[in-house]
């Protein structure tokens, strides 16, 4: 979960930690990926940047910066939040039209692909890893609709 703070809070924060960090620098890299969130940029992977992790790394998403799939109790600039529930989800309410892709749940926030479990099922079948888009998303629907499901099924299996 993101814990919220504004840009001067959490430039005390970075700078009692950094204690040799140009203040100046660190505000103008702030406000540049705050500016890129806001107008749709994106991480290489596909993912919403992370303001606070891109005043430091590469403006990239939480993810590509820590290796971690959620945050659990990191910093994210306030205003960056409001389009975002408590988890970093996407609401495609709150999305530029122009910038929506991807799948959603029926609640309507985004669905992170690299997060849908691969049963061992699909580990044997002709569309896993396949380059075929649409066979990539119903794969990807199907195996999120079933996550919580005891036993796999899968209508469009066919055995390597």
């Amino acid at each position: 979960m993101w814990i919220p703070i504004t840009i001067d809070d959490y430039v005390k924060v970075h700078l009692k930690k950094n204690p040799n960090e140009n203040e100046k620098v660190l505000r103008v890299r702030i406000e540049a990926a705050l500016d890129d969130y806001n107008t749709g940029v994106k991480c290489q992977c596909g993912k919403d940047i992370w303001i606070v992790g891109s005043a430091t790394a590469p403006f990239a998403c939480f993810s590509c910066i820590t290796g971690k799939a959620h945050p659990q109790a990191e910093y994210e600039i306030d205003s960056a939040l409001e389009k975002r529930d408590k988890y970093g989800r996407r609401n495609i309410d709150e999305m530029d039209p122009g910038q929506i892709g991807g799948i959603f749940t029926d609640e309507g926030y985004e669905i992170d692909p690299d997060t849908i479990k691969k049963p061992s099922l699909c580990l044997t079948c002709v569309r896993d890893n396949s380059q075929d888009w649409e066979d990539d998303v119903l794969c990807n629907l199907n195996r999120y609709d079933q996550r919580n499901s005891k036993k796999f099924k899968c209508g469009s299996y066919e055995k390597i």
